[in-house]
């Protein structure tokens, strides 16, 4: 037998196999794709017909190319979600490329060198995925060569038929939302309903137990995933830690130097004669009561329970920032009334919700906080910048900061351009509008976005060192990261809390991210001869008229880290510059322009230096899979009984054998921490 035949873009056939270009006349595309204007460039037709083609081998996609003198504007890509994510990956390359070179040389096809090796690894490759793809279809018959030889059966959990959830109804039509575990476990999975009974269970079958019973395992733990997500037994918890320090709640506005004011109420414990004196909650030698405890550890428990098998890049801190109560529960005429603190409570644990902002202090009030921080060997100790690695500083005072940007973009190829009417003359007639009934129901298309994130570190030679931009998606129409945690310890005295936020969005490859934004990020650099001391920003960057019209928002970080002294914890004091003043509509047409505060606002956020390494494991999760965490309060708060007996100071009471969890060290420390801050004024506050 000969080898196969490899068609090259020279001799391809006019038609690829299971492709037919007719079938697409009328249809939308599963992926259009825009051009960016200074991507553009003069393109004969021989090069589109070559990039055609190559789309066809190499991606099994059909591509339809829209020309407008003699440039390519814009790609339409037709085909299946696996072959149409490979004719972007190759598309964007295309476009990253092509405007370096020139239209001759660009159109002449390159063939590679044959090589024996590539040629066989590519058809061994060639022949798993067909094989994989064996499992998205019907299950053969006994006698075939296909056949499975081992099946189990699963019953359908009674949990879901109660709530009239089948497997149709979690899986899909065809159970498609298997796809992946199918060809990853190399399975059938065949549902059917009892007819006596009528309960539904699931056929699992393959060649061999080994794979039958993996595929049940993983089957299993994605249901009990999927419980988990539609349960709904995640809550708001909030913990009042000042509740004897006042009787009354006030709502005031917010000052003047917050980054924006979409939120524009506050809410403030007023102080009481009748009542323990302001911040006396921090010196309680007790810590936080039990029951407290109690209960934001298990808020916290069920939540990450729940991420344990969701595939996904999360972030966990623990932040200290200014209150405000979202503008669509309350209306700035209410500015000035008082509430009863009790009514307050119950109003924010059902119908009333808070945002914490990640700002806590303007610029004056910040820096005041840096030098207090320095000043602090009883607290802190010196500690490397990027945990685990970094420039590790001899003094407090020795502590420099890093920087990160972070940009969020609309994603270009999300856009559709707004149809014009056709220009008319003085005798055409004007084109009858729409009725409102027609414009209700044409549906607005769904908008994703990417968010790009890069981190200036320092290096052997201490000047600071441009790291690999990293990329993520946020889900369609999202206005932000997604939040999967809300649990916060208040100090309504001040107008502040600790929020426990763990955030999540998904990592994607540099080849799926439209060219327009990497060129961004590898133009984006920091600016000569910066002096970190410098209240201004940091970064500099090209704003070509792509990036001005789909930037949304932005925000630049210099990030002062300190130990907490004694623990794996770390505090950073970050400086932030956000957007001007005017809130931006996430997912209006307008340009957001770049952060241009003349000041940075400070924030503090307090992690642990194995937080990252444990949420790590969820980048790459398989379907099925959950984190390997033993247990999942004592893996993310671990206990220190040197370190508790020393918080406690029972040395000396006899107490030496009581258990101290590793969440009340944690908030032990949080109250130190607060202590810090609150001393920076004379008022033992921050002032809002």
């Amino acid at each position: 037998m000969g080898t196969p035949r490899k068609f090259t873009p020279f001799d391809a056939p006019p038609l690829g196999p299971g492709i037919d270009p007719t079938k697409y006349i009328g249809k939308k595309p599963n992926k259009v794709i825009p051009v960016p204007n200074e991507y553009r460039r003069q393109t004969l037709a021989r090069e589109g017909q070559i990039l055609v083609n190559e789309l066809r081998i190499g991606a099994n996609c059909h591509v339809e190319l829209d020309w407008d003198y003699n440039k390519i504007i814009k790609f339409e890509v037709y085909g299946t979600g696996a072959d149409v994510e490979r004719g972007v990956s190759q598309i964007n390359r295309w476009i990253s490329r092509a405007h370096t070179k020139s239209k001759d040389s660009s159109a002449w096809a390159k063939i590679p060198a044959y090589d024996f090796d590539d040629w066989y690894y590519d058809r061994i490759e060639n022949i798993q995925d067909e094989r994989k793809l064996l499992f998205k279809g019907p299950m053969p018959l006994e006698g075939h060569p296909d056949a499975p030889t081992y099946s189990v059966i699963l019953n359908w959990p009674q949990m879901f038929s109660d709530d009239n959830l089948y497997p149709r109804d979690v899986f899909g039509n065809k159970l498609e939302r298997l796809d992946t575990l199918r060809m990853q476990d190399k399975v059938w999975f065949v549902p059917s309903q009892d007819r006596i009974s009528a309960n539904w269970k699931i056929t699992i079958a393959g060649h061999g137990q080994t794979h039958v019973e993996l595929a049940m395992d993983h089957l299993v733990a994605h249901l009990n995933q999927v419980r988990s997500e539609t349960s709904g037994l995640g809550h708001t918890c909030n913990v009042l830690l000042d509740f004897e320090e006042g009787i009354n709640i006030k709502l005031q506005r917010t000052d003047d130097w917050w980054p924006n004011h979409t939120d524009p109420v506050v809410p403030r414990l007023l102080p009481s004669p009748l009542m323990n004196a302001p911040g006396t909650f921090r010196h309680s030698e007790a810590g936080l009561p039990s029951v407290y405890l109690s209960t934001v550890q298990t808020a916290i428990k069920v939540v990450l329970e729940r991420v344990r098998g969701r595939k996904g890049s999360y972030d966990f801190a623990v932040r200290l920032g200014l209150i405000a109560i979202k503008a669509k529960h309350v209306s700035e005429d209410k500015i000035g009334q008082t509430f009863d603190k009790n009514i307050f409570l119950k109003d924010i644990d059902r119908k009333i919700e808070l945002d914490f902002k990640r700002w806590l202090a303007n610029d004056d009030v910040g820096y005041r906080i840096l030098r207090r921080f320095m000043s602090r060997d009883d607290v802190f100790e010196p500690t490397r910048s990027g945990g685990y690695f970094g420039f590790l500083p001899k003094t407090l005072t020795e502590t420099r900061p890093t920087f990160r940007g972070t940009w969020v973009f609309r994603d270009p190829n999300s856009i559709i351009s707004v149809t014009h009417a056709a220009p008319r003359h003085a005798g055409r007639p004007v084109p009858m509008s729409p009725s409102p009934a027609a414009r209700e129901s044409t549906a607005s298309p769904t908008v994703s976005s990417f968010v790009v994130e890069i981190d200036w570190s320092e290096d052997e030679e201490d000047l600071y060192e441009k790291g690999s931009p990293r990329y993520y998606k946020l889900e369609a129409e999202a206005s932000g990261v997604k939040r999967n945690l809300d649990v916060n310890l208040l100090e309504l005295g001040e107008s502040r809390g600790w929020h426990f936020a763990l955030e999540s969005k998904i990592a994607v490859l540099e080849r799926v991210v439209p060219p327009v934004l990497v060129g961004f990020a590898q133009r984006v650099k920091m600016k000569p001869n910066y002096d970190p001391r410098s209240t201004e920003n940091f970064a500099q960057w090209e704003a070509t008229p792509t990036i001005k019209q789909h930037l949304l928002t932005g925000r630049l970080d210099s990030v002062y880290s300190f130990g907490v002294k004694g623990t794996d914890y770390k505090a950073e004091l970050t400086a932030m510059w956000y957007p001007g003043n005017q809130p931006v509509n996430f997912h209006s047409g307008a340009s957001c322009h770049p952060p241009s505060q003349n000041k940075p606002v400070w924030g503090l956020f307090v992690r642990h230096l194995d937080w990252a390494t444990h949420l790590a494991e969820l980048e790459c999760l398989p379907i099925g899979s959950r984190a390997n965490w033993e247990d999942t309060i004592s893996t993310f708060f671990p206990e220190d009984e040197e370190l508790s007996l020393g918080a406690l100071r029972l040395e000396d009471k006899g107490a030496t054998n009581l258990p101290v969890s590793g969440l009340d060290i944690l908030t032990r420390k949080l109250l130190k921490l607060s202590e810090v801050v609150s001393s920076v004024t004379n008022e033992g506050g921050v002032a809002v």
